[in-house]
């Protein structure tokens, strides 16, 4: 599973074409959804950046049991400590670099009282050149690993085969998903070396009770309701949330969070919409609703196939 996942998070897309020239950070991403913003510590970032030099290519971290901190002459620094790189993509000219990285622990040295990060920097330097970022706001959610036709990275908890089209899941089997940024941990994620096989870590932080993973089709358009509040219109238990089993860091890889769960004993064959929901509103006390709107409650979502 590492190589694959390594693989797909080299270079999976760029920002629109720039001229080269000046080093200038363009975006920064989570690194699964492509979602705006800077993810939390221990998570996989894309950093798109224009004006990089250097031949064409993609430079490949030699190995996930300790990701070097410069690779192809570029650093990248958040909140002043060094990130560990996956990956860089040297693009042809006109277009934008990618860099992926890990977010360091510093990250999170700036939390809100709110508990979000919405500080710090991120600086890209090669050579003599270099572009600072700030502040860095979060990503709405963090994402699920998916390949390019937006179906989920998964295994086969039985036998960790890859679930595909042509093996895919089945009702009342226990899946593997993989994502980044969905949660924090205990103890906190390693950074620049590979998840140890122990000890597990665990989601440290259990969701809400109208927060679940579900498995349907994927929620209708958000609407405006209760003075401000917005949630989807359609209803979010229209099937029950999944049955999860662990949550929390993939031993073996760098960033990546595993998601065991079941497939219900009554899933219909299709492709349906993988996804976390936050729940929805109905008042002013209700979860996230009132002073602060819910624009957003559900993930972005990939598709799983069931037979």
């Amino acid at each position: 599973m590492a190589p694959r996942i390594l693989l797909f998070l080299c270079l999976t897309a760029g920002i629109s074409a720039t001229l080269q020239g000046q080093l200038k950070i363009q975006a920064v991403l989570n690194s699964a959804s492509f979602q705006p913003g800077m993810p939390r510590r221990g998570a996989l970032a894309s950093v798109f950046v224009s004006g990089l030099t250097g031949p064409p290519g993609i430079t490949v971290a030699p190995s996930l049991s300790l990701l070097p901190q410069e690779l192809a002459g570029i650093t990248v620094t958040v909140n002043g400590a060094t990130a560990p790189i996956l990956a860089v993509a040297i693009p042809s000219k006109g277009q934008n670099g990618q860099i992926n990285i890990q977010v360091p622990l510093e990250r999170n040295s700036t939390l809100q009282s709110d508990g979000f990060d919405n500080e710090g920097t991120l600086e890209v330097r090669q050579q003599s050149q270099a572009d600072v970022l700030t502040p860095l706001t979060p990503p709405s959610w963090g994402g699920f690993l998916m390949d390019e036709n937006g179906y989920a990275i998964a295994q086969h908890a039985s036998d960790y085969s890859l679930v595909t089209l042509q093996n895919p899941a089945h009702a009342g089997e226990t899946i593997i998903a993989y994502a980044t940024d969905f949660f924090t941990v205990w103890p906190p994620p390693p950074i620049g070396f590979a998840v140890p096989l122990h000890p597990l870590f665990p989601s440290s932080t259990p969701p809400p009770a109208d927060y679940g993973l579900y498995l349907q089709d994927y929620p209708n358009p958000i609407i405006p309701i209760c003075g401000g509040c917005l949630f989807p219109s359609g209803s979010f238990t229209d099937t029950p949330a999944l049955q999860t089993s662990f949550q929390g860091l993939a031993p073996a890889l760098v960033g990546i969070e595993q998601i065991n769960f079941v497939v219900p004993a009554h899933q219909q064959s299709g492709d349906w919409a993988l996804f976390y929901n936050s729940g929805s509103c109905t008042d002013g006390s209700g979860y996230k609703c009132g002073s602060v709107d819910v624009i957003g409650a559900s993930s972005p979502y990939v598709k799983l196939p069931v037979r």
